[in-house]
């Protein structure tokens, strides 16, 4: 065998490898639980968040016995919303693509320091990685790096982790946010589940709803 077969050997073996290690998350539904602590006080009650992609679709669900938020983007059109339904009120927000980087904008500002620890969530090996923020929290999160999204754009949490994160804990003071992934599948997603509404809600833009935010 000549020498650059060889070459073309290698090259082809370590490519087979490499595809075969990482898988790609183009389509399907993570469910997290998550538990929320202040002051050493677990909160009562289940909170769950589900989120949704298909290519460039998502969509996420945060659910509690108050209620739910509703998130939904179509990354190709950059047009998306987010839906609040709580008691009688159900209220929308229309977005923008600038609104949805304006929203997602501390995520993807966030430096993680990877750390070589591992462990395994729902069969994955899931690489350790923290951080600090301006605002004084921190963050511990666990990503699946053999799980790469299909649209990097998607709100899988921190984009810049190159995998699917599926477990993260968000610390501030003697507040504690914990989510942990209890499922992972890769069902097909009907179209209609990123179908913005056209009717049953209040309008809100978003320059006022982050102003209800602060």
């Amino acid at each position: 065998m000549s020498f650059l077969k060889k070459i073309f050997f290698l090259f082809f073996i370590v490519s087979s490898l490499s595809s075969i290690a990482q898988q790609r998350f183009s389509e399907g539904s993570l469910v997290f639980n998550i538990v929320s602590i202040a002051n050493g006080v677990k909160s009562k009650g289940d909170t769950k968040m589900i989120q949704f992609i298909r290519g460039g679709h998502y969509r996420s669900e945060i659910m509690s016995s108050l209620g739910r938020t509703i998130t939904i983007y179509d990354d190709k059109e950059g047009l998306g919303a987010i839906l609040k339904e709580y008691g009688q009120q159900r209220i929308m927000t229309p977005m923008n693509h600038a609104q949805w980087d304006s929203k997602n904008r501390k995520k993807g500002t966030v430096v993680f320091l990877v750390t070589s620890e591992r462990k395994q969530i729902l069969g994955y090996s899931c690489k350790r990685a923290t951080a600090s923020l301006p605002d004084g929290s921190t963050l511990d999160v666990y990503f699946a790096d053999q799980l790469i999204p299909e649209n990097a754009n998607m709100e899988l949490q921190f984009e810049q982790l190159q995998g699917v994160v599926l477990e993260y804990q968000s610390t501030l003071g003697n507040s504690i946010v914990n989510y942990v992934a209890e499922s992972l599948n890769y069902d097909p997603v009907p179209i209609q589940k990123f179908e913005i509404p056209n009717s049953g809600y209040r309008i809100l833009n978003f320059e006022e709803s982050v102003k209800a935010k602060n």
